[in-house]
């Protein structure tokens, strides 16, 4: 070592050992500061109780501290990056079990422990993004995909403390961020990656409202089986609300200010916004004008906004006249000259599903759906199974550091959460039309994702192009990830279609 050291110019041989030593440092801080580690200092804010009425009640164990200063601004960012390198060489574990039940359940097991502080991937992504409420685990308060009394129980509770979470901090925060981040034992700051979040309003919107009641998703995504379990979070829920309508109020005024011209009544196409494809530089992305929509109409329902359903149809028939091209029979991703030029297309369009933007059953609204779906097969963004965000890369359009480090990841990875939502369409689709080849392809598609989870003995985030698990030299897909609910509702929807066939037709 010492020779190798002599070796080296002067100038690195005296600074090596000062890099390893703040690596060291990072390590060990990020570490202590990672509410999942074991031995880690921060405390978990909120836990539950279940009350005389069995509903469930908020406790509060410690107060959350906002910090703001440049130091942390920093740490965050270089913390974020020391987990997901680590993850690459140490992280990525499989559960033990090897059938996929047991898997499955091995995954609630760890990522719906209501001991923890709130919902998170998995792996490498300790931090909070605030998404995760209204997209990714959007389908986690759906008791027809709890596995026992008390899986629904800490589901409940994992969720009620994370949206508790996001609503105490951003209520002393003047901005919203797509990330909070713990610094240390009760201090948070907030990181954008890579910019300010379309959907972190809208997500924690969705959350208060669907903790009220699950008719919204039983109605979004029916299925012949019902839920065993009662929702238990509709008067913590309630009190949420209520206790934090004033912040709510003021980071949807700044929200709207701040992303809408008043020129389209659309997004900004000067403002570059975080959604689920937030690696990804975009003016006026689709996505986030449906999610634009969607905040509106949460606000109204919840009472933060005065009512005015006019200008909910206004805005949608102004996004469908902008967006829908005929030529490619689906929906441009945004805005930008090239994406208008080259009809550029994006699978979060599908977030039309879960918000309920479009309405398979509406006679009007159907053909956008057809035609999309037509789009992805013809590319073959299914294969070996869905789904893709785009056929090509589209490189120049990512953030120099993903561009850099894993470009595949945002371009023609295979991402297993619009992988779900595309699944469900098809069986929706089938209940529309009657057409057995829906059917048949949402089995198809199922059966792949469930021989992956075997293989992998997890739920993987992503996999490449070729059906493999993403990994790469500086980025690994989280593997077990709490985002099998939405494999679990799939499946459901996928089952229940199948078993009002005759014997043997599928």
């Amino acid at each position: 070592m010492k020779k190798a050291v002599k070796k080296l110019p002067k100038r690195i041989a005296k600074a090596l050992p000062i890099v390893i030593f703040l690596y060291l440092l990072l390590g060990i801080a990020s570490y202590l500061t990672n509410p999942f580690a074991r031995h880690t200092i921060v405390r978990v804010p909120y836990q539950t109780t279940i009350g005389s009425d069995n509903e469930l009640q908020l406790v509060s164990q410690s107060d959350l501290r906002l910090r703001t200063s440049r130091f942390y601004a920093v740490f965050v960012w270089m913390k974020s990056g020391f987990h997901i390198f680590q993850n690459v060489y140490s992280g990525g574990k499989a559960s033990k079990s090897d059938t996929l039940n047991e898997i499955i359940s091995d995954i609630h097991k760890l990522r719906f422990d209501p001991n923890e502080p709130y919902l998170i991937s998995g792996d490498h992504f300790s931090m909070l993004y605030i998404r995760s409420l209204g997209i990714f685990y959007h389908s986690l308060l759906d008791p027809r995909t709890a596995l026992d009394k008390q899986d629904w129980i800490n589901r409940q509770k994992i969720y009620l403390q994370t949206t508790a979470y996001a609503l105490e901090v951003f209520s002393r925060s003047p901005r919203l961020s797509t990330t909070i981040v713990p610094v240390g034992i009760n201090s948070v700051a907030l990181m954008n990656v890579y910019a300010t979040p379309s959907d972190s309003l809208y997500s924690m919107l969705y959350a208060l409202d669907v903790m009220q009641s699950t008719s919204y998703l039983e109605n979004i995504y029916p299925s012949k089986q019902a839920g065993r379990f009662p929702l238990q979070t509709q008067n913590a829920a309630a009190t949420l609300l209520n206790t934090y309508r004033k912040d709510l109020a003021r980071h949807y005024d700044t929200y709207v200010n701040s992303v809408v011209d008043p020129q389209t009544g659309l997004i900004r196409k000067s403002l570059l916004l975080s959604g689920t494809k937030d690696i990804a530089r975009r003016q006026s992305a689709f996505y986030d004008n449906v999610i634009l929509w969607k905040t509106e109409e949460l606000a109204q329902k919840l009472s933060i906004i005065p009512s005015n359903p006019q200008h909910l149809v206004e805005l949608k028939t102004r996004i469908l006249e902008t967006y829908w091209k005929k030529k490619i029979g689906c929906f441009i991703e945004d805005q930008s000259a090239d994406a208008i030029a080259g009809n550029y297309y994006s699978s979060d369009w599908l977030i039309v599903l879960p918000t309920g933007f479009l309405d398979t059953y509406n006679p009007r609204e159907l053909p956008y759906y057809l035609g999309c779906v037509d789009y992805i097969q013809n590319k073959g963004l299914d294969q070996p199974f869905g789904l893709k965000y785009q056929e090509n890369p589209r490189s120049n359009r990512l953030y120099t550091i993903v561009r850099v480090l894993t470009p595949e990841y945002g371009g023609t990875g295979i991402w297993s959460n619009w992988g779900m939502e595309y699944i469900k369409l098809l069986v929706l689709l089938y209940n529309n039309t009657g057409q057995m080849a829906y059917l048949a392809k949402a089995k198809q598609q199922l059966d792949s994702y469930s021989d992956k989870i075997v293989e992998y003995g997890c739920y993987p985030e992503v996999y490449d192009e070729h059906g493999k698990m993403f990994k790469n030299f500086f980025y690994k897909s989280v593997c077990q990830t709490g985002w099998v609910v939405t494999y679990e509702e799939a499946r459901n929807m996928v089952n229940s279609a199948i078993e009002s066939l005759p014997e043997g037709t599928l």
